[in-house]
């Protein structure tokens, strides 16, 4: 009789081992895949950092400064979410050679597309004022070149 409670305790407690395993490979799977799509969204989207924010942040950018680093002082001053899907997007869209050293005003209320266009020279020139090679003031545009 004792061997047979100790036989349906081990069954009870195999069971019960079973599924607590299962259910941590349930969670981890859900964790990762929320977490793929919240990296893809900042990848793809047009959401910014904090869309309400009124401020801005001054970043400032040398020459033959490594992505890696933009994205960083990005990341620093609370204009992106994410520096690697900030990288991913700057890079999937061909941009990585194109941004220019300079200083410029960035807003936490603009979005991935937006900060990209500033960097590269091929956005707004009211958010940005490049350092660059540019000192003829006599047009208040910029002109993208392509």
């Amino acid at each position: 009789m004792a061997l047979d409670s100790a036989r349906s305790m081990k069954k009870i407690l195999r069971f019960l081992f079973g599924l607590f395993i299962n259910v941590c490979i349930l969670f981890i799977l859900v964790k990762a895949f929320s977490y793929s799509y919240d990296f893809a969204y900042q990848v793809f989207a047009t959401r910014a950092a904090d869309p309400g924010s009124n401020r801005k942040a001054t970043i400032q950018i040398t020459q033959d400064e490594p992505l890696l680093d933009v994205a960083d002082s990005l990341k620093t001053a609370e204009v992106i979410k994410d520096k690697y899907a900030f990288i991913l997007k700057v890079r999937i869209g061909g941009y990585a050679d194109d941004i220019q050293p300079g200083t410029y005003q960035i807003a936490p209320s603009d979005t991935n597309q937006e900060i990209i266009e500033i960097i590269t020279g091929n956005g707004k020139s009211s958010s940005g004022d490049s350092n660059g090679d540019s000192s003829d003031d006599s047009s208040g545009e910029d002109s993208a070149e392509e």
